[in-house]
Parts: structure tokens; C-alpha cells; sequence
């Protein structure tokens, strides 16, 4: 594994055993004080473990070789366990979003308390958390990921310290279950998101960053390029995205081919971020007799 990954890998598992571990503790308070908000920000906390866990996979696996019959490694495990996270997330921010309801319908006393303890050991982990991630998060699009989600969790904590304020000083509890549906809706946000993607990941569709018809234009600007047909461009895994084509070049010599392809790889890695990339050249006497006698 190569020193560039070290840092980033061990930030990532600190930051994956702190999260988690303030995910357990939510829960576990969540249902001893009654309070949903805090169920939800449990399950809030739980969409973090997954993003830094899924981050965490990706660098792991980018130091790894490929050999044997998986030639793309076990790259796509990290969209299958996505594709899984995001449907249970679904089905339990559903069901907080029901409870919430039945809740705003018939109101529970819930114990202010433990829910501020609980929610504060929360706000510090998440504090904590930030912390770790922050200095690098600029460095890494992985552990900028995970970044971004524990702001959204932090911000979740506060709105959850509140409603235990709320609940201690007035005794007021509806404040409960509203915040669970904001905090459940951001779940529910981000659970779709996570399925919509690994969707289109696994259907093998183009990724959604990318333009096909603006590289399909590029390729047919650079200079001894004719004609590029049967493009394709899909993601293997969060980061990496692989395409193949034809391309159809004017009758030259091998060694000018060849310039030609170093030049196809390049424009496609320093603007497209492709470096995956399978081309078939094809002479454009060739092409031209196959399109004659059809």
C-alpha cells in the first residue's frame, strides 16, 4: 500500500469507530428516553458510518492489484453494499416518518435528560469527527464525502439538543417528532440519492458528471481522427469511470497511430478524469469498403 493512502485510511477507520460508536449510544438512548428525534439522529448517524465505511472500502481497494477472473477487482462490492444500505435506509426512515406521525397525533413524554446527554455525546463526536476529516477533506474526494455528511449529522445533533431544552424547560414534546421528520427527510433525501446512483452504476449507465455528446465531439476535433462510433463511457466504482470505443483514423503508419491513441488517453484522463479506457483503431479505407458493399 503505497504512503499516500496511509494517512487517509487511518483518519477514515478512526473516524468510522467514533461514528459508530455514537450511532449505538443514540440508539440505545433514543429508545430508553422515548425520544424519535433521537432514533432518527441514530439513524442519521448510521448513513455517516456508511459513507466513511464506503470510503473507507474504495481506498482499500484502489491499493489492491487486480488478478485472477475478478479483473476489475471487487470494485463493484462497494455499489453493492450502497445499493443495500440505501434500500434499508429507505424502509427505516419510512417507518421513523411514520412513527413521528403517530407521535404529532398523540404526544409522549419523553426523558429530557437522558435525551440531552445523550444527544450532547452525539454533538461531540460528531465535533470530533470533524475535526479529523477536516484538513484533508480538501486532499481526498473520498474523505470529502464523508466530510460533508457528518456537517449535515452535526447540524442534526443541535436541531435534537433543542428539542431536550424545549422538552426540559417547558415540557412541551411535539417539538419531538418534527424535528424527527426534517432529520428522517434528510435520510430519505440521501437514501435516494445512494440508490438512484448505484442504480445507474450497476445498469452500466453513463455517469451523470459526464457529457458523451461533448466527448464524442472532443475525440472527433483531435487532428487524424475521421469518424468515433460505438462509444461507450460507464462507471466501474465511485471514482473510477472506463470507456471504449472505435475510432476511425485516417490510412497512416503504426507509429502515427500510436501518437494518435497517446493523444486520445491524455485528452481523456486531464479532462474527463478517464483513465480506464479501451480503444479500437480503425482505418478509414476499411470502414469505407464495409459501408459499400452493405
Amino acid at each position: 500500500m503505497g504512503t499516500r493512502l496511509l494517512q487517509p485510511k487511518r483518519i477514515l477507520m478512526l473516524s468510522f469507530a467514533v461514528t459508530a460508536a455514537i450511532a449505538v449510544v443514540e440508539t440505545v438512548g433514543g429508545i430508553l428516553s422515548d425520544s424519535i428525534s433521537l432514533v432518527s439522529d441514530a439513524v442519521h448517524m448510521f448513513t455517516d458510518v456508511m459513507a466513511i465505511g464506503l470510503s473507507l472500502f474504495a481506498i482499500t481497494m484502489a491499493a489492491r492489484s487486480h488478478s485472477g477472473a475478478m479483473t476489475f477487482g471487487y470494485h463493484r462490492a462497494e455499489v453493492m453494499v450502497a445499493l443495500a444500505n440505501g434500500v434499508a435506509l429507505t424502509v427505516i426512515s419510512l417507518w421513523v416518518l411514520y412513527e413521528a406521525f403517530l407521535r404529532v397525533m398523540s404526544p409522549r413524554i419523553i426523558d429530557a435528560p437522558l435525551l440531552l446527554l445523550t444527544a450532547s455525546i452525539g454533538l461531540a463526536g460528531n465535533l470530533v469527527v470533524m475535526f479529523l476529516l477536516k484538513h484533508h477533506a480538501g486532499k481526498s474526494i473520498n474523505i470529502h464525502s464523508a466530510f460533508i455528511h457528518v456537517v449535515y449529522d452535526t447540524i442534526s445533533s443541535v436541531a435534537v439538543i433543542t428539542t431536550g431544552f424545549i422538552a426540559l424547560n417547558t415540557g412541551i414534546t411535539i417539538v419531538d417528532p418534527l424535528v424527527a421528520f426534517l432529520i428522517a427527510g434528510l435520510v430519505a433525501r440521501s437514501a435516494y440519492s445512494i440508490v438512484r446512483s448505484s442504480t445507474l452504476i450497476l445498469l452500466e449507465g453513463a455517469p451523470s458528471e459526464l457529457d458523451i455528446r461533448e466527448i464524442l465531439a472532443t475525440l472527433k476535433e483531435l487532428d487524424g481522427v475521421v469518424d468515433v462510433h460505438d462509444l461507450h463511457v460507464w462507471t466501474i466504482s465511485t471514482g473510477m469511470d472506463a470507456l471504449s470505443g472505435h475510432v476511425v483514423v485516417r490510412d497512416q503508419m503504426l507509429s502515427e497511430s500510436n501518437k494518435l491513441l497517446s493523444e486520445i488517453n491524455t485528452v481523456l484522463a486531464e479532462r474527463y478524469n478517464i483513465t480506464h479506457t479501451t480503444i479500437q483503431m480503425e482505418h478509414e479505407r476499411e470502414i469505407s469498403f464495409r459501408r459499400t458493399i452493405k
